[in-house]
């Protein structure tokens, strides 16, 4: 395992495809290599009525966000509206300078007091690791974060960290925290996690963007501001623990899955 640093850009949803450039000049002034995260459906949000448009403007911010991240060096993650054959699905994309745009995974764990699954179809595949200077990646969006059999599943593959966006709302905040934390202590392995801020229209969002340790431990937090943070990963936290015992896997109940 190598060092990354990695960071969360904590956004309200955005109504524009110009809003996201303040946050990009941000990010260009920093040091280059970083991976940064943005919430879950950061442009557009859960606008289920203008879908059609949302899903054009992802295209365009996905041309964005691929020659920033080749002109910067640094790596781009989050999810957007995606039309394939009619079907819209939740995608989180990573943007790199070397491969360009990566769907990496479509959501599963739809939400449906949110009535996600009458607009979207949910994913058809656990994600893949992406991995980046040795480090091996996992992925979940939202609602996933309640469902640790996804997370296990991943854990055949030996990530490192997994990521997380959202739309959490304020409403659930102590269950984010908490789900969080659980997932980062049973995998044995960093989670960052970024959730949009403000009004949407699930209602106000929690913010709480935070990375947090194998251990359990909060190395870095944003409240409900907007804002944007980022710290190195340590390979000695995850090594360490892992050493101590490995609570990754029972060796008396197998894991079994649809998909």
């Amino acid at each position: 395992m190598e060092t990354l640093s990695v960071g969360v850009c904590q956004t309200p949803v955005f109504n524009k495809l110009e809003e996201i450039s303040p946050w990009l000049d941000k990010i260009s002034n920093d040091s280059p290599g970083t991976l940064w995260i943005f919430p879950e459906l950061f442009l557009g949000g859960f606008d289920y009525e203008n879908k059609e448009a949302w899903a054009e403007k992802s295209l365009e911010l996905q041309e964005v966000m691929t020659r920033f991240a080749a002109d910067t060096g640094n790596i781009l993650g989050g999810s957007l509206w995606d039309r394939q054959d009619e079907k819209y699905y939740n995608t989180f994309y990573l943007f790199t300078p070397d491969r360009g745009a990566l769907k990496v995974y479509s959501k599963l764990h739809l939400f449906l007091p949110g009535k996600e699954n009458q607009y979207f179809t949910a994913g058809s595949a656990c994600p893949d690791p992406f991995v980046h200077h040795g480090i091996k990646i996992g992925f979940a969006i939202c609602h996933d974060l309640r469902y640790p059999e996804l997370f296990l599943h991943q854990q055949g593959n030996e990530p490192d960290i997994f990521i997380v966006n959202a739309q959490w709302p304020l409403a659930r905040i102590e269950h984010w925290l908490t789900l969080l934390r659980a997932r980062a202590i049973e995998n044995q392995c960093y989670v960052l996690a970024c959730n949009g801020m403000g009004n949407s229209a699930l209602g106000r969002l929690a913010g709480h963007s935070c990375l947090i340790t194998s251990w359990g431990r909060t190395r870095f937090i944003i409240n409900e501001e907007p804002g944007m943070k980022k710290a190195e990963l340590e390979e000695e936290v995850i090594v360490k623990d892992r050493e101590m015992f490995d609570s990754r896997r029972s060796p008396f109940f197998e894991l079994r899955l649809k998909i």
